[in-house]
């Protein structure tokens, strides 16, 4: 009778083990999801700041376009805000004017108009978004032609 009661808590102490093993991996994963959820949400957040800069940077190039450039490379290293960029409410923004061209994107063919860059950044650093769009312009009307997120690397 001694020797049973003997097993039964050897049994007792290996399931309260493997309970609390369970417990800890269960812990562990709630945590590993929590901190994704997060990511996730500043990562998105940083991504509308970086939309709503562009729109700012926009909004620049209808009140006053920049004068054109000989070679208008994207702003190298934009990540870290090296070079001259403008300040807006949710991050920041630079306009390039990459002169005229007859074949234009998503454009009528032959159709002369004026192509400005915008690139913009979010205000947010971790996670540090950057947007790239071109604009091109005939008269008074402005389209969007292209879009892109730019990579850290990029």
């Amino acid at each position: 009778m001694n020797r049973q009661r003997g097993v039964v808590l050897l049994l007792a102490l290996v399931l309260s083990m493997l309970l609390g093993l369970l417990a800890a991996s269960a812990l562990r994963d709630a945590v590993t999801a929590t901190r994704m959820t997060g990511y996730l949400s500043d990562s998105l957040l940083a991504l509308e700041q970086a939309e709503q800069a562009l729109q700012a940077g926009h909004g620049e190039l209808q009140r006053a376009p920049p004068d054109s450039c000989k070679a208008c490379l994207p702003p190298t290293r934009p990540h870290d805000l090296g070079g001259q960029w403008q300040r807006a409410p949710t991050g920041f923004f630079q306009l390039q004017n990459l002169g005229t061209s007859n074949g234009a994107a998503h454009m009528p063919p032959g159709q002369q108009v004026t192509l400005f860059r915008v690139t913009a950044v979010s205000l947010d650093t971790q996670p540090r978004h950057v947007l790239e769009a071109v604009y091109a312009v005939v008269g008074d009307q402005t389209q969007r032609i292209t879009w892109r997120q730019r990579a850290r690397g990029d």
